[in-house]
């Protein structure tokens, strides 16, 4: 038996397989939110139950983040990620066949079920197969997939719908998907069959002083007690604030596609489509973050963060197509500076805190803020149009400014 460090191949197979399970279930995670105003039509249903097809799969991947997170040891890390993207992927194939609202939302809650078992295992798993100094490299690797995935999930499908009818649209999604998963079950395929389940994988972590925990930042014998919900040390503003981002972010681009479908504009689904490269302007902030992050507190790029949100929000309220875009672009690129501070101060959470739960239990909130900015955006845009979900957007950004405003500098602090 092999105890020493994989081998330049099997790490190679793993973070490939790793990478393509994230680009695979985050690519059927937003697929209906650009479809809205077809669906919406087809079963003669209003804009907030329609919005419950982004909703219930975001429920259901929050709901769902930390017991599988729990599970994995039990029943084997990559049992879960092959067993997450193939049972996605089937489920996206049955979208498009579905005859009542209502089975189409319990089949994407059903999603969000199966979408969850691979974040909440994924950075396990690569932590458990990988020696340590691989591990930051290849956690960037599968971020980059959800990415790619996230982006792809809103774009293929409405440039696919655009050729074949937004049944056909979420088809094409589903079978990129699946193709995806069962390539992951392929380079899975010597763990998913090893009577060992997580211990085999274990055996190839270096020991001792070099044993690091599952986000790589510790020796295990140096991990703090376990506590049941971290909160101490400010950690609830943190999660208060990616919520808050969250709603801004997932209600916004929620509506958007259905303000554009509207007049004076009328835009096709493959043209709403298109809106969502406003997505990159996302990774280019989040590449740059680390250097904000030496030289200025996380809550003074938070601060800025909001105000250039507040301005895209509002630049958007002009009935201009570049007017919009500019908009947009500014509300992505304060989300992010808001997210990724919020999401990096969680998961390196000292002391007393278990950061590998304080990071789940953000990603719990985080998804549940899209929820409820996907359903709410869409109660408002009925009776108030776009100018109800800019108020929205508003709302929860001051309040991320109010609690930034009053928190004691945590986080990432300026380096002499």
């Amino acid at each position: 038996m092999n105890t020493g460090e994989p081998s330049p191949t099997s790490t190679r197979r793993t973070v490939a397989a790793v990478f393509l399970a994230g680009v695979a279930v985050f690519l059927v995670l937003y697929e209906t939110q650009g479809l809205l105003p077809a669906i919406r039509e087809a079963y003669g249903i209003d804009g907030p139950t329609a919005s419950l097809t982004v909703s219930a799969t975001n429920v259901a991947m929050a709901v769902f983040l930390i017991p599988f997170s729990m599970l994995a040891g039990r029943i084997g890390h990559a049992r879960q990620i092959g067993a997450g993207v193939i049972v996605a992927a089937i489920l996206a194939l049955i979208l498009p066949f579905t005859p009542t609202p209502e089975l189409l939302i319990a089949v994407r809650f059903l999603q969000g079920v199966a979408i969850a078992s691979v974040p909440a295992t994924a950075m396990a798993y690569l932590s458990l197969r990988l020696p340590s100094q691989a591990l930051p490299g290849a956690i960037g690797v599968y971020i980059a997939g959800n990415t790619i995935g996230g982006l792809c999930s809103r774009l293929l499908t409405g440039l696919a719908a655009e050729l074949l009818g937004w049944h056909g649209g979420l088809a094409f999604t589903a079978t990129v998907s699946l193709v995806f998963g069962l390539i992951v079950v392929w380079l899975l395929r010597h763990d998913l069959f090893s009577t060992s389940r997580s211990r085999s994988a274990r055996e190839v972590v270096p020991t001792g002083a070099e044993a690091a925990d599952p986000v790589g930042q510790e020796p295990a014998e140096a991990r703090p007690p376990r506590r049941m919900i971290p909160l101490r040390g400010g950690l609830w503003r943190i999660y208060l604030t990616g919520f808050l981002c969250m709603i801004v972010f997932g209600g916004s681009f929620t509506m958007l596609g259905t303000r554009l479908q509207h007049d004076p504009w009328r835009l096709s689904e493959g043209a709403v489509a298109l809106f969502f490269l406003i997505y990159l302007v996302g990774t280019v902030v989040t590449t740059y973050y680390g250097r904000l992050a030496t030289k200025f507190p996380r809550t003074r790029i938070t601060l800025v963060g909001m105000v250039v949100a507040l301005a895209g929000a509002g630049l958007t309220l002009i009935d201009s197509l570049p007017a919009i875009i500019g908009g947009m672009s500014l509300l992505t690129a304060g989300f992010f500076l808001g997210h990724t501070g919020a999401s990096a101060a969680a998961s390196a959470s000292r002391p007393g805190v278990d950061s590998t739960r304080a990071a789940a239990i953000y990603l719990t909130v985080y998804y549940l803020g899209t929820s409820l900015g996907a359903w709410l955006s869409a109660v408002l845009f009925v009776d108030f149009a776009w100018p109800g979900v800019v108020g929205m957007c508003a709302v929860s950004l001051i309040a991320v400014l109010v609690l930034t405003l009053t928190e004691a500098p945590i986080g990432f602090k300026k380096r002499n």
